[in-house]
């Protein structure tokens, strides 16, 4: 499973944009985490169609990561994402 890295804007509907581009290309998002602080934040996902997804988010102009789950990959490896998990009581790991 691939996992996508991506910030999203301040901005407002900056998350429902890109989640649009998503469904209008028929990928489901899998699984989701994500935290937001001020005007930072990340966001980690899943999808059903990891090429189709890196389409849509280049058709955006949105700067992503990928992370192959089966190498291992954990929250670990995104210390952003894991503090504020962290920080509101989620254990990681």
């Amino acid at each position: 499973m691939i996992w996508f890295t991506v910030e999203l804007s301040d901005s407002p509907g900056s998350l429902a944009k890109m989640a649009a581009v998503l469904g209008d290309r028929g990928i489901n998002i899998s699984a989701i985490v994500g935290i937001a602080e001020d005007t930072n934040g990340a966001l980690m996902l899943a999808t059903s169609d990891a090429p189709g997804t890196r389409e849509a988010f280049k058709s955006l102009g949105l700067p992503f990561e990928e992370h192959d789950a089966e190498a291992g990959v954990t929250l670990d490896d995104h210390p952003r994402v894991a503090q504020g998990l962290a920080d509101r009581g989620f254990g990681v790991g």
